[in-house]
């Protein structure tokens, strides 16, 4: 069963891809034709006509989703939902970028804004050709992120339309980047915003009982299938090398959303620096800040990039600091999560002790009693 429902899924994302390929075709030969002398105006003139086409890929689209979640429901035995979904409610809408919510806006609005990109880039000092470039590539993200949303929401419509109860799997279209890739896995309610990032790609496969065993569900197995030179591509090269030494991808990836630079000039991160911090739990806490919702660690939480920078190549100490800044847990890489990973829980405030290995030049954990 879960290998039909992935080829399902397989079939349904190459449509997907077949569609937008069309409609962005299409929408650039519209885009290379405007005015460079007029942008704005030459561009909301056809502005409607491109949104037109966005409208069309969203309800084919869209068509497809209900479709294939019509299938996926079969495969699981699932009785078929008693309401019809229909397509064309998700067609000719402008869905927010990003994951914060925004004031709603038409598609033709979303579509003719590029043209004002092009200008802000003019005037910053780019070319007329490099800033109706930037434009096009605006243009391009704006609708491709408005068609696979469609497609999306359809998808969560006919899941809650149906008369079990429904979640779904987020699935990786490989290659992802680090963000996409620990999301791998995980399992939302048919309700729940789907999260992602501009030119997200991910699918979600609707199920009744989460997938287990392929490798885009499990964000280590897909880190090790690529190359070293892809790891470092995907999540850069100290981030990757981190990973390759045993630390938590959850603790490296995350640590980047927060990163800034210290007062003396180091590369650190806010991440897991509070008391409800996998790292900042264990760590003296300062005065908190206001603003601040909890009070941060003293010392600062060193960024992977930092720390291999600091160690100047001396492996014993890279994988030292990596402990102790908190990427390298000792409770090894579960791709559920160490630290709120099934059976795992809280340190209770203390970490586990080490010890360094002479023959494989890591860290291990010593034994830890099942209640610490």
């Amino acid at each position: 069963m879960a290998q039909a429902i992935i080829e399902a899924a397989a079939a349904h994302y190459a449509y997907g891809k077949q569609v937008q390929t069309r409609a962005l075709r299409d929408i650039t030969r519209m885009w290379v034709t405007v005015d460079r002398n007029n942008i704005i105006d030459s561009w909301t003139a056809k502005a409607g006509a491109a949104a037109l086409l966005v409208a069309q890929a969203q309800q084919a689209t869209a068509e497809d989703s209900i479709e294939y979640s019509m299938a996926v429901m079969e495969a699981e035995e699932i009785e078929p939902a008693q309401h019809q979904v229909l397509a064309a409610g998700f067609a000719g809408i402008a869905y927010p970028l990003g994951d914060r919510q925004r004031q709603p806006i038409r598609l033709e609005e979303s579509i003719a804004s590029p043209a004002y990109t092009a200008l802000r880039a003019i005037k910053t000092g780019y070319t007329t050709d490099r800033a109706m470039g930037i434009g096009l590539d605006n243009l391009l993200l704006r609708s491709q992120m408005q068609i696979s949303d469609a497609a999306r929401q359809a998808e969560g419509v006919a899941m809650t339309a149906a008369p079990v109860r429904m979640h779904y799997v987020r699935m990786l279209n490989p290659p992802s980047c680090s963000r996409c890739t620990i999301l791998a896995g995980k399992t939302y309610r048919a309700q729940e915003a789907f999260r992602r990032h501009p030119g997200c790609d991910c699918r979600h496969i609707p199920m009744t009982e989460a997938l287990a065993g392929d490798m885009t569900t499990d964000p280590y197995q897909y880190f090790n299938s690529l190359s070293a030179q892809d790891q470092d591509k995907y999540f850069k090269p100290s981030d990757a090398q981190a990973i390759r030494d045993g630390a938590d991808i959850f603790q490296v990836v995350n640590a980047r959303s927060g990163t800034y630079t210290s007062e003396g000039g180091a590369l650190a991160t806010y991440y897991g620096t509070t008391k409800r911090g996998f790292w900042g739990g264990t760590e003296s806490l300062a005065n908190k800040v206001s603003g601040d919702r909890y009070r941060r660690s003293v010392r600062v939480r060193l960024m992977p990039e930092e720390i291999y920078k600091r160690a100047k190549g001396d492996r014993a100490e890279q994988l030292r600091m990596l402990e102790d800044y908190g990427y390298i847990t000792g409770l090894g890489q579960n791709p559920e999560g160490v630290v709120r990973g099934p059976g795992v829980g809280y340190l209770g405030g203390r970490k586990p002790s080490y010890s360094l290995d002479p023959a494989t030049g890591s860290f291990t954990a010593a034994s830890r009693n099942a209640n610490d």
